[in-house]
């Protein structure tokens, strides 16, 4: 299994399990509510159990492929909507309100919870403000604070360790450059920005001496980790470097023209040739392709594969 896969995989899990305790702590407070006579509010927590197991289940069965954000957001419409009308007929909607942020911070990226999160936290003060006598009045918005602020700390840790965890997978563990998955994301991203801004976006490819294939594992990682320290050297502040799964190498220049990649490659070469720690530096291949409008990621690494391939 890639690391990538894993990863998806791992948080996957999270997800479902996440879904099942809150559905298992709404099922506790359905027969709490019940064994108080407030059927209507045993029903809404009944009702939202059912819904994220059911999520859950579906979930499981997307598996690996991308979910749809839809179910999400129609879990969270549903809850800040019966919290904001609720808490405006019966004093036990106000308990529902703690839940929201750490539910809406699990479910969405940072920078989309936050925005979710300031909108209903400002609804709910109006509302909290116009609703409830001042002691009350404090008594909630300090309670939903603390959990406000609670929800943000675990989403911004949980951030940073997404943003660690993802470099780890994504960066090559020989060479230290990133891998060809990541590669795939950020071509993405470039290309949308080289149409969007009609710049022009090159490709280097490198491939290494064909004689290194045929050493022992332990002298070919030795030279991949030079050869990768060489590369990231010659690299501008905007370049990025990646090692394919042929163990060729791509340098993504955006905002570069045909003259900036030449460049590369003769301080590339050069400083290649001024080091005598291995055999066959001087045997490195570089390659040059320019993005086109009608080109997709594919096409575009298989074409300068195949560019490396015909030069070696």
């Amino acid at each position: 299994m890639e690391k990538a896969q894993f990863h998806t995989l791992v948080v996957l899990q999270v997800k479902v399990l996440y879904c099942l305790f809150a559905a298992l702590g709404l099922s506790v407070i359905a027969v709490l509510d019940l064994i108080e006579s407030t059927n209507v509010y045993a029903a809404v927590a009944a009702g939202f159990s059912v819904l994220l197991l059911l999520y859950a289940v579906y979930l499981l069965m997307r598996g690996h492929k991308r979910a749809s954000p839809y179910p999400e957001w129609a879990l969270v419409f549903l809850l800040c909507l019966f919290t904001l009308f609720g808490m405006q007929h019966a004093d036990q909607a106000t308990h529902w309100i703690y839940f929201v942020p750490g539910y809406v911070y699990f479910l969405f990226p940072f920078h989309v919870a936050t925005y979710v999160a300031l909108v209903y936290s400002t609804a709910l003060f109006l509302l909290i403000v116009q609703e409830y006598d001042s002691y009350l009045r404090l008594q909630i918005l300090f309670t939903y604070a603390a959990c406000y602020l609670f929800a943000v700390m675990y989403a911004m840790l949980n951030e940073r360790n997404n943003r660690g965890l993802i470099e780890i997978i994504n960066t090559d563990p020989v060479t230290q450059v990133y891998n060809e998955y990541q590669l795939q994301l950020d071509l993405n991203k470039e290309m949308t920005r080289a149409d969007r801004q009609s710049s022009e976006l090159i490709l280097v490819g490198v491939a290494i001496p064909p004689r290194w294939h045929t050493l022992k594992a332990e002298d070919y990682e030795q030279r991949l980790s030079f050869f990768g320290k060489k590369l990231k050297r010659c690299l501008r502040k905007y370049d990025t470097c990646y090692r394919l799964n042929s163990d060729n190498f791509i340098i993504l220049m955006p905002h570069s023209s045909s003259d900036d990649a030449e460049r590369l490659q003769e301080d590339l070469l050069d400083d290649l040739a001024g080091s005598e720690r291995f055999e066959g530096l001087t045997q490195v291949k570089v390659v040059q392709d320019v993005y086109l409008p009608e080109d997709d990621i594919p096409s575009m690494i298989k074409r300068i594969q195949e560019v490396l391939s015909n030069v070696q």
